[in-house]
């Protein structure tokens, strides 16, 4: 029996790691995608009716809220679901409305679409990147969002 030499054997070994990867099942993605109207309504106070409010950071001013459409199921880690009502809507928006936290941290929206397009929530963040997954039918994952710097909204700088 003839002996492989290490070279092939490696590419043997990594050539197999490949196929077998492409075989292992993909979970559809979705979308997170700024959206102006999304904003303006959410900023408005507008509450989406048949929808279950999350946040992520503190219940008083959140860093952000996502609103999933009732026809889908939320599962997560992250996002704190709040029963919100207009009254709590207004508070957050108070916070988000201050100069201070604003001229440092603007603040966008948009929508949550799943893998075939249906839209299944919305969304108010500073952080504009995110990953939507959907492991079954009618059933959401929604990552915590992240910036397109990757730093925290507020965090300094390394040179500050």
């Amino acid at each position: 029996m003839q002996r492989l030499n290490p070279h092939t054997a490696q590419l043997v070994i990594l050539s197999s790691l490949i196929l077998l990867s492409g075989c292992t099942a993909q979970v559809p993605t979705g979308r997170w995608e700024t959206d102006t109207r999304v904003q303006e309504s959410f900023e408005a106070g507008t509450l989406l009716p048949a929808h279950t409010y999350y946040y992520l950071g503190s219940f008083t001013a959140p860093d952000s809220v996502i609103a999933i459409d009732n026809r889908f199921t939320l599962r997560t880690r992250v996002w704190a679901q709040a029963d919100v009502s207009a009254e709590m809507l207004n508070g957050w928006l108070n916070w988000y409305r201050t100069d201070n936290f604003r001229r440092h941290c603007p603040y966008y929206g948009g929508v949550i679409l799943t893998p075939d397009g249906q839209q299944a929530g919305i969304w108010y963040s500073p952080d504009i990147r995110n990953i939507i997954r959907m492991p079954e039918p009618g059933v959401l994952e929604v990552y915590q969002p992240t910036s397109l710097t990757g730093r925290r909204c507020g965090e300094p700088r390394e040179n500050d």
